[in-house]
């Protein structure tokens, strides 16, 4: 087992100390059994330098360094809690490095982190508690081996070493498909770097992925890729109402939902557009003209089913499927979400509700049949995680499957999500830390490979 202990970093002046030279106290030496005066090889993620040690009577695990060595380790200047481990007789490493990949707004003395602030602060008191070091970093801040770490209750720009692992939590699609996030891809995967939730997935891709298996189909709604024109009017003939949905789409934005009367008028409803559109149509032919301007960017129609709903709006549950200290998914949170009244879509952006998922069926089932669903919900979730991670190429970590329940009470799958929000249990930050980010930690911390 790994020799380790939770130690401080305090930097001194060149003046007092060499660059060479670390000064570690009493906890430090006895647990490592180190002398005066050894020579030991000190790694910080890909940067090592020689120093020789200086033991001093000081009874908490202190190690103080010049600001010098702190700079040769890509290392920040101020106090740092983190982990001092032996990997052999010689060599002692600091860390691990977890790095934490998003777009960074840097405004003046401070950054805006979007939707995520929290969360990455949540993440970052975490890892101090571990004696990680964990930072934040952007495509172009990574090239110049820049980033930020949380000290004294605020993000501060540093120098950092190359991480450990990386957890890719970029919101752009667009810029996941840039020149800049090649070249970040590719310099991670030359220096072997990983880093999981890599890439966005498509909901075609996950339906092709899926529907091949056979004890899955009865839990997906048919969908087709909108190829033209008879497509569309083949599934409405099929199905009285359908959704439309971009491939590449997430938040709820851009979603098209046609009911088809039976007096053979057509109803539209939709989410997020620029321009107001008309809501009746009387015949296919004036629906597909004024849908044809707005379906450029890919398409699926997808099978409407008639959902459960509660209080009369529409409702799902986000179950978030996350790895943790292995490759085995596990449920770490459960919530269902209800949509805003008269929107038929329950994404939180565009106002949709939290509400407690016993609390949503208790409306009409019994405590034994929401005992049923639950579990089969449970256990659908973790299936369609597992097989996404072993049938779609890329390293998951984390994935947000999104269920509903028809009127029958049977689930149905509504969508996947490689990046799920971090504003799904109106969490604020507090001396806990969730489960969810917990398990992303570790299941760093087992890519990484650290014991």
């Amino acid at each position: 087992m790994t020799k380790k202990i939770h130690i401080e970093i305090k930097p001194v002046s060149d003046e007092q100390i060499s660059t060479n030279t670390i000064q570690i106290s009493e906890p430090i030496s006895k647990r490592f059994q180190l002398e005066d005066g050894q020579h030991l090889n000190l790694h910080c993620g890909r940067n090592s330098q020689e120093v020789q040690t200086v033991c001093i009577k000081e009874s908490d695990p202190i190690l103080y360094c010049s600001k010098s060595l702190l700079e040769k380790l890509s290392l920040p200047e101020g106090t740092l809690s983190i982990t001092f481990s032996q990997i052999n007789n010689h060599s002692f490493s600091l860390g691990p490095v977890i790095c934490l990949l998003t777009e960074i707004r840097e405004i003046s003395d401070s950054i805006s982190l979007g939707t995520i602030e929290e969360y990455c602060e949540e993440l970052a008191v975490y890892c101090e508690r571990l004696g990680i070091l964990f930072y934040l970093t952007g495509l172009k801040l990574f090239q110049e081996n820049l980033g930020y770490i949380f000290q004294d209750g605020s993000w501060k720009k540093s120098t950092v070493p190359v991480p450990h692992v990386v957890h890719n939590r970029i919101h752009s699609r667009k810029r996941e498909k840039s020149e800049l996030f090649k070249q970040f891809s590719n310099t991670l995967g030359e220096l072997g770097i990983p880093y999981y939730n890599d890439h966005f997935i498509d909901k075609w891709e996950v339906y092709e992925a899926l529907v091949k298996e056979e004890h899955l189909s009865p839990f997906l709604p048919e969908t087709q890729l909108l190829l033209n024109k008879q497509v569309l009017e083949e599934m409405l003939a099929k199905h009285p109402i359908v959704f439309l949905k971009p491939i590449h789409g997430s938040q709820g934005r851009k979603i098209f939902k046609i009911n088809n009367q039976e007096d053979g008028h057509y109803e539209l409803d939709y989410t997020t557009f620029a321009k107001e559109m008309e809501s009746n149509y009387d015949s296919f032919q004036s629906l597909f003209l004024s849908l044809k301007s707005r379906l450029h960017q890919g398409y699926i129609i997808q099978q409407g089913i008639p959902l459960y709903s509660y209080q009369n709006r529409p409702l799902d549950f986000r179950f978030l499927c996350q790895k943790v200290d292995n490759d085995d998914w596990k449920i770490t949170s459960i919530v269902a979400r209800v949509s805003a009244k008269d929107d038929f879509v329950s994404n939180l952006s565009r106002g949709g509700e939290l509400k407690k998922i016993d609390e949503v069926l208790a409306t009409s089932f019994e405590s034994k049949e929401i005992k049923q669903i639950k579990k089969l919900m449970n256990e659908l979730a973790v299936e369609i995680a597992s097989l996404i991670d072993t049938s779609i190429p890329g390293i998951f970590g984390e994935l947000g499957i999104d269920l509903a329940l028809d009127e029958e009470g049977k689930p149905w799958l509504i969508e996947v999500n490689t990046k799920p929000s971090k504003n799904q249990d109106q969490h604020k930050l507090s001396s806990k830390i969730r489960p969810s980010a917990k398990a992303v930690i570790k299941h760093c911390l087992y890519l990484a490979n650290y014991p």
